[in-house]
């Protein structure tokens, strides 16, 4: 009965999502362990600031080329618009696969696991990885890309640029 009710608000929160355009929608609430086995929810990070949510799977080649690329543009408007870089893994292995990737990288931004894919099937039902989120800091997705796109990195700097 309780995955019956799960299933169906999935379904209820991919229909909501897929009909309402990137900057009319609420990012959806999540609540995910990071490497280190803490508890990260999505309105701890609100108080953060702005923040870029970037899902990746270590399987996923421009994902890992995109990471280091998303932790150069988080250092340059940290300060100015106060942006903050996390990465979500869909692996199922978890921080088995995502550890050594980003230390092979050295990015020590905060990796969360969403191992179930749940937070990931709320934000891109087709799980396809890159996908890139910029929330603001009223928790409004002001910009989305999803797949692998030449200038999605070049649009992404523009949104954040509007910010206030």
């Amino acid at each position: 009965m309780k995955r019956g009710i799960l299933i169906l608000s999935l379904i209820i929160t991919v229909l909501i999502s897929s009909s309402v355009s990137p900057k009319n929608r609420k990012a959806p609430g999540f609540a995910l362990f990071n490497a280190q086995g803490k508890l990260v929810t999505s309105t701890s990070l609100k108080k953060r600031g702005n923040i870029i949510l970037s899902f990746w799977a270590s399987y996923c080649k421009p994902c890992i080329r995109e990471i280091s690329q998303l932790a150069e543009i988080e250092n340059r408007y940290r300060a100015e618009k106060n942006v903050h870089l996390i990465l979500i893994n869909i692996d199922k292995e978890g921080k088995e696969k995502a550890l050594p990737i980003l230390e092979e990288f050295n990015i020590t931004n905060e990796c969360l696991m969403d191992i179930y894919q749940l937070t990931a099937k709320q934000y891109i039902p087709t799980l396809m990885v890159p996908a890139l989120f910029l929330i603001d800091i009223s928790g409004n997705i002001t910009f989305q890309a999803i797949g692998e796109k030449g200038d999605t990195l070049e649009k992404l700097e523009k949104a954040i640029q509007k910010l206030r």
